[in-house]
């Protein structure tokens, strides 16, 4: 474990016991912020953690993520349940927020509108005259909350109902089975929301006299973090009331999460974890980074493979608390899509007679080598080169540079990958998404904090030095002993990272069955 790591999971874990008694509803408010979210943007703090004397301001001392991983699992073991609700007659629900990603066919094909709903972070329903949730506000050492909630009102679902009509007149939000489209009944979290302001202020007024308590703590008086711990523990105690109401108000068999970072799904995960209700997490990308993907809460973790099963198991977690079931997302890559090679071609304006090389790149990172590459593989080999550029769909700049090099413009991956030869891509799960797509994929590795090396299976087709993985493209499309071994790599490679051909709708549909039957 190097130096940023230790002191990165110490520094957490710091934080977890040094508040740990700021405490709602049974809940200890420290374990339900995301600390890393502001580590990761205050420059100061992250450069201090790559000094080694700065593990001497700490009281932890780290030496395995694992012992980070055990405090999390005492804290949810503290709130489960002791034997898990059986409730067949509860609703699914999906928690909707930016990272779920589920594609309508796996929305319509493997969840019925009667027994499953949609919960969405964010919106409210139309109509109604729900209140927005608390909201706090620091400036200096003042902190105000604001709120005009007086009463909540029960919530209504909106479902996916077509307007049906009977003696001229319009009925929305009927459930009829034979009127259903493919989208499920939606619910709002924010129709939930009651006024909590007393309930901050006491929690942030303890926090205060807390801080005095740490005036010289490194951490703990700078003013920034005070801010943010701030506003945290006012979302929190909100998000853990509208948790419980719609879990009051809602009958429910299980859960699904997008990830418990976020805090609204760690609440969520925790509060119905807390009545024995199953949650399940989904992975919604690779783990690239060490810092990222724990602490593990959820009854299970549906993950990609064996790496991540392995991975988590080193970290403590127990068998029956990983599943490997990928995602659905990636299912669309046995979907055939409607965009051929010569429409993509002339849409791109690409030589028809060249191969086509797609390389993923993010905005303006690492500019300078995917421009060092595209110069090395261009030379003696003529290549349509085509850039998509995540997250962002305008072309990059370095379309402007090369003539022979072209925007992907608003084509999703799943409609470029039938109509390129071959990917190359950072550290990212779109090498993983090509690679199921039957692409050779080669991957420009950057060493980072707390890397994994997720990618290092694919032997030679993973390179740092941007010639040696300029010269691996080049010999693929003109040695076919080395098509072979790019062959082999993927087949291999997936084999152990995402192991069932079986639709992960299929596979989801399934575990969400076994646990609630």
């Amino acid at each position: 474990m190097d130096t940023f790591v230790k002191n990165y999971w110490s520094l957490y874990l710091d934080f977890l016991n040094d508040f740990e008694k700021l405490n709602y509803k049974g809940f200890s408010l420290p374990y339900l912020c995301h600390l890393p979210s502001f580590i990761i943007y205050n420059e100061p703090i992250w450069s201090e953690l790559n000094d080694v004397k700065f593990t001497k301001k700490l009281k932890n001392q780290v030496n395995d993520q694992s012992e980070f991983q055990e405090a999390f699992n005492k804290f949810v073991q503290s709130h489960r349940k002791k034997g898990e609700v059986k409730n067949k007659g509860g609703k699914v629900v999906l928690h909707v927020d930016k990272l779920l990603r589920f594609p309508p066919d796996t929305i319509s094909g493997y969840f019925d509108p009667s027994n499953t709903i949609q919960l969405f972070s964010t919106g409210k329903s139309k109509g109604k005259k729900g209140k927005p949730p608390i909201v706090s506000k620091t400036k200096g050492n003042k902190t105000e909350l604001t709120t005009n909630i007086k009463k909540r009102k029960k919530a209504v679902s909106l479902t996916n109902t077509i307007i049906i009509k009977k003696e001229n007149v319009k009925r929305r939000n009927i459930v009829r089975p034979n009127k259903i489209i493919s989208k499920l009944p939606i619910y709002y979290f924010n129709n939930y929301a009651t006024n909590t302001e007393k309930e901050a202020s006491r929690a942030q007024n303890q926090a205060k006299a807390m801080f005095k308590a740490y005036k010289d703590h490194h951490l703990y008086k700078n003013n920034k973090f005070q801010e943010w711990f701030l506003n945290n523990l006012a979302a929190v105690i909100n998000q853990i009331e509208m948790s419980i109401n719609f879990l009051n108000e809602v009958s429910v068999s299980c859960v699904v999460v997008s990830t418990t970072h976020s805090y609204k799904s760690r609440i969520l995960a925790l509060v119905a974890t807390k009545r024995g209700i199953p949650t399940i997490c989904m992975q919604h990308g690779i783990i690239s980074s060490e810092l990222g993907y724990i602490p593990k809460i959820a009854t299970v973790d549906a993950v990609y493979g064996n790496f991540e099963r392995d991975w988590y198991r080193k970290l403590g977690a127990l068998d029956n608390s990983l599943e490997i079931i990928g995602h659905p997302r990636f299912d669309r890559v046995y979907t055939r899509s409607e965009i051929n090679r010569d429409k993509f071609n002339r849409t791109l304006g690409l030589n028809p007679n060249r191969k086509t090389l797609m390389i993923v790149v993010r905005g303006d990172k690492e500019k300078d080598r995917w421009r060092s590459l595209i110069k090395t593989i261009s030379q003696k080999v003529n290549f349509n080169i085509v850039i998509k550029n995540y997250p962002s769909k305008s072309p990059h700049a370095l379309t402007k540079e090369f003539p022979f090099v072209y925007s992907t413009q608003s084509y999703n991956i799943y409609d470029i990958f039938p109509n390129v030869d071959a990917v190359v891509a950072y550290s990212s799960t779109v090498g993983l998404e090509a690679m199921l797509a039957k692409k050779p994929v080669f991957i420009l590795e950057e060493t980072f904090v707390g890397y994994t090396g997720y990618y290092t299976g694919l032997g030679n087709l993973v390179q740092s030095d941007v010639r040696k993985l300029g010269e691996e493209i080049k010999k693929y499309f003109t040695d076919a002993q080395s098509r072979i071994y790019a062959e082999n790599k993927r087949k291999k490679f997936l084999r152990y990272a995402y192991p069932s051909s079986a639709k992960s709708g299929e596979r989801l549909e399934k575990l969400i069955n076994r646990l609630i039957s």
